[in-house]
């Protein structure tokens, strides 16, 4: 009779490891003695050669006129559809500010014809899938998850989502009174505040601001048939990408796309025309009242870029190196590091693809050391566009880039809602392929070049959101004040169902 021995779970675990030392003890001892190094500085990697793949490769054009990009994945059982749509609030008309934001969530938690909201959780539950849908600023997305074994009533429920929402009337009353009640809200967070105002200064009445100008008056104004016109505009395949991965084969999954929305006819886009062109803001420092916090909010910037730029890649590398990089850049090593001011802090260049961005700076610290500390930052921006940057911190911070070009293309979903992405904001088909190239291509003379061509201390907006006697006070150890740095205007807190100055 042979005998069964059972090993305990710990002693599995022990053996395991003891296995895993001999062999790393192995494969170090019979390394030549030239190639261990006595310290982690001194290794040394072969460079990066990583090509992305190519969008062409998973582009797929239904019969109705729509892109899909799709991915098989055969080693887990599961399905994942987004369908990017040609929407946003952008487009939504000032008066009804607010209505892209509810014609999202209605359309996905107001019913859907032939269920309820109700009806539709409990089946996807049962599924154990997901379906959602939002709509920001410039884009609306959808989202189905279940396993594949689910694929045909996953999409089923899709559809109903997207094309026969019903806005139900009490969800839609329902859903009113929660949005009013976080307007309620709206000034308790000094972040929510310095992020709507900053947008106000940068944009001013541009129609990029109109997610933020929710009132009551609008939200209020926002009815079931606002709603239906909305969709009707906006939803229908002519304005859909999709990005599609998962246990399936590519053939059937566009065969199950087309059959599903043969019934639907597709519209070609109409979106109103957005323009480019924003006014300058006036420079100066800007103080909002917000006397209930014992720090303050500061952000310091002026206007900007739009996305596609010649000259991205040293863009991005000098912003790295001024405060984009982390704990080695210059404005995160002199504001957090050496003078301890912040936790967070740092800069960057937002740059959206259809009007111009900005760039910004920021930081958060007390009352009392906010000059001082804006200060730094300041020092810091005409610094680097002076001084050449090292060579070496250059090197760094492309090499920064370069090692995150794997990360839109670490995973199969990944691959394809990057390129359902960058078709839906007009990216160049080569932009990937041309990465790696472009950025090792930055020298220290083009960072230098970017940050003289980007930056304009002399047009800088200076927001300060806290207590401006406070703030205006200064440090006994600090000879800063705010008053170095220009005009200062105090503003009131706005009325948070209003946005009046009150």
């Amino acid at each position: 009779m042979k005998s069964i021995f059972i090993i305990p779970l710990s002693r599995l675990a022990t053996l395991v490891t003891l296995v895993s030392l001999a062999a790393l003890f192995i494969l170090v001892a019979s390394a030549p003695a030239d190639e261990i190094v006595d310290h982690p500085d001194k290794l040394k990697f072969d460079d990066l050669r990583y090509m992305p793949p190519k969008p062409g490769d998973y582009r797929h054009t239904l019969k109705c006129g729509a892109r899909a990009y799709i991915a098989e994945n055969r080693e887990i059982p599961t399905f994942e559809l987004t369908v990017l749509v040609r929407t946003g609030s952008i487009y939504e008309p000032l008066e009804k500010a607010g209505l892209t934001d509810m014609t999202g969530y209605l359309m996905r938690n107001g019913g859907v014809e032939g269920m309820t909201a109700g009806e539709l959780d409990e089946r996807l539950a049962y599924l154990a899938g997901d379906i959602s849908v939002n709509i920001g600023p410039t884009q609306g997305r959808a989202s189905l998850f279940c396993l594949a074994k689910d694929i045909d009533e996953g999409l089923e429920l899709l559809l109903k989502v997207l094309k026969t929402p019903v806005f139900d009337q009490t969800a839609l009353e329902r859903y009113r009174r929660d949005v009013l009640s976080e307007l309620e809200q709206r000034n308790a967070s000094g972040a929510a505040i310095e992020s709507r105002e900053w947008d106000f200064l940068m944009y001013g009445d541009h129609p990029s601001t109109i997610s933020l100008r929710r009132t009551e008056q609008s939200v209020k104004g926002i009815t079931r048939e606002d709603l239906q016109a909305f969709h009707k505009k906006y939803f229908n395949p002519g304005n859909f990408i999709f990005a599609v991965s998962g246990d399936f084969t590519t053939g059937e999954i566009i065969d199950k796309l087309n059959t599903l929305l043969e019934d639907w006819p597709a519209r070609k886009p109409d979106l109103p025309a957005i323009s480019d062109r924003i006014a300058e803001p006036k420079p100066g420092v800007y103080m909002i009242k917000k006397e209930d916090v014992n720090q303050s909010r500061i952000t310091v910037g002026h206007s900007g870029v739009r996305r596609d730029i010649p000259d991205e890649s040293a863009l991005l590398v000098m912003n790295d190196i001024l405060g984009g990089g982390g704990f080695t850049s210059h404005i995160v090593r002199r504001v957090r590091s050496d003078e301890g001011l912040a936790y967070n802090t740092g800069s960057a260049f937002d740059r959206p693809v259809l009007y111009p961005g900005t760039f910004r700076a920021w930081f958060q610290t007390k009352h009392e050391t906010a000059a001082f500390g804006t200060g730094l930052i300041i020092e810091e921006i005409n610094r680097i566009r002076t001084d050449k940057c090292d060579p070496e911190a250059v090197e760094n911070a492309k090499a920064g880039f370069i090692g995150n070009l794997v990360n839109p293309f670490s995973s199969r979903k990944g691959i394809v809602n990057t390129f359902a992405d960058d078709d839906y904001t007009g990216r160049s088909d080569d932009y990937w392929q041309n990465y790696q190239k472009n950025m090792e291509a930055v020298t220290p003379d083009d960072v230098l070049a970017a940050a003289r061509k980007y930056l304009h201390p002399d047009k800088l907006v200076l927001l300060v959101v806290g207590d401006p006697e406070a703030v205006m006070q200064g440090s006994e150890k600090h000879e800063e004040r705010f008053s170095d740095f220009g005009e200062i205007t105090i503003l009131p807190l706005r009325d948070p169902m209003t946005l009046k100055v009150q």
